[in-house]
């Protein structure tokens, strides 16, 4: 009988250890006003602080908590001190932004300034194009190979937390030739989605690549005399790249651009295609201007 009492009262001061030990969260960081009196541990040497201090520390009794001891940055004890000069700031603590501050950041990239401008990635540009026509020449009686082709670009994308930016651009494009019978012009007007991914960040300079599917609710070629309408869907492969200027965030790159078109319409006489289904390019260089939208 008497074993089992000793086993067990070795049991409860177990338990009462493992309890006391579980609680006790460690050295926690205090702050130690000015003028408060810190006992140095090796020879017992007073020190008096002239302005106040952050300070990691532990009680030496958890349930008088009347003296503490004061560790250094190298997690040893060095001195002690009184509950008088020591303000608790455990629940402060827990409001502050987990940043390390030994750790060097990074500059944030002004091309995501999110605390400054909303989420949205727009720009203007103007785009010069060689529109390939030779597949247009039984049309329009040419032996002409390519135009020189104008385009006016609006576009916003969403950013996202993803790597890859969405959302819709607008596009009017004109070309205009002469040939021995008149003088051709072509309009189209497309829009559809966009996606961009950019694949190279500098802190004023970056490169993205863009993709996007375009239908044309107007593709028209016209001249003084004939109207020709044309059904269409058009694929855009673009690089651009971004760079910081006085003037703003102004962008430059290069698209390929592969048209689908198909004849609807036309009132020109006699004008018989087999088939009527033509596939055009085009390539070019742009040069836009980003529009930063203020919160």
């Amino acid at each position: 009988m008497k074993n089992f009492f000793f086993i067990l009262t070795l049991l409860l001061i177990s338990l009462l250890s493992f309890s006391i030990m579980a609680e006790d969260p460690g050295p926690y960081t205090v702050f130690l006003k000015a003028g408060t009196i810190l006992t140095k541990i090796k020879d017992k040497s007073e020190v008096i602080l002239s302005k106040g201090i952050y300070a990691k520390v532990l009680e030496l009794n958890p349930n008088r908590r009347d003296l503490f001891n004061v560790y250094d940055k190298n997690g040893v004890i060095q001195y002690q001190v009184t509950a008088v000069g020591l303000v608790e700031i455990a629940e402060e603590i827990k409001i502050l932004p987990g940043i390390d501050a030994e750790k060097v950041y990074p500059p944030k990239s002004i091309f995501k300034a999110t605390n400054k401008f909303a989420k949205f990635d727009s720009q203007l540009s103007l785009h010069f194009d060689t529109l390939q026509t030779s597949n247009l020449n039984n049309i329009y009686n040419d032996q002409i190979s390519n135009v020189l082709a104008t385009r006016y670009e609006v576009r916003t994308l969403y950013v996202a937390d993803l790597p890859i930016e969405f959302g819709f651009g607008l596009n009017y494009q004109s070309a205009y030739w002469k040939n021995d019978v008149e003088d051709v012009k072509i309009s189209i007007l497309s829009l559809g989605p966009q996606f961009k991914y950019k694949f190279f960040d500098n802190n004023n300079f970056n490169i993205s690549a863009l993709l996007g599917a375009e239908i044309a609710p107007i593709y028209r070629g016209s001249s003084a005399l004939y109207t020709d309408d044309y059904s269409a869907t058009l694929l855009d492969l673009g690089v651009e790249s971004e760079w910081l200027s006085p003037l703003g965030i102004l962008t430059f790159g290069s698209h390929f651009r592969h048209h689908e078109i198909a004849l609807t319409d036309s009132n020109r006489p006699n004008l018989e295609l087999v088939p009527k289904e033509f596939s055009l390019n085009s390539l070019g260089f742009m040069i836009g201007y980003k529009i930063e939208w203020n919160l």
